[in-house]
């Protein structure tokens, strides 16, 4: 399982690593990878980007069926 899951501690430090300006979590609650309640890695998260003093906004959660429409400044990016 290890070589397949990112724990939210994990996940804070790739963040760091790449220095990303946004991340977000995705899959959790999806699929069973671990022996944790389904709800307990964004709070781990959260806990996590609190503990190495980021801003919570900067590695954000979707709630199961949710989906966000992510701007960026440059329009090109993608073109």
């Amino acid at each position: 399982i290890k070589g397949q899951h990112v724990d939210p501690e994990e996940a804070v430090q790739i963040h760091q690593d790449l220095q990303a300006k946004q991340s977000v979590a995705i899959h959790w609650g999806t699929f069973a990878l671990a022996y944790e309640y389904y709800l307990e890695p964004p709070v781990r998260l959260r806990e996590a980007l609190e503990q190495r003093g980021l801003k919570p906004e900067s590695f954000f959660t979707l709630r199961h069926g949710e989906s966000r429409l992510i701007a960026t400044q440059d329009a090109d990016v993608f073109d």
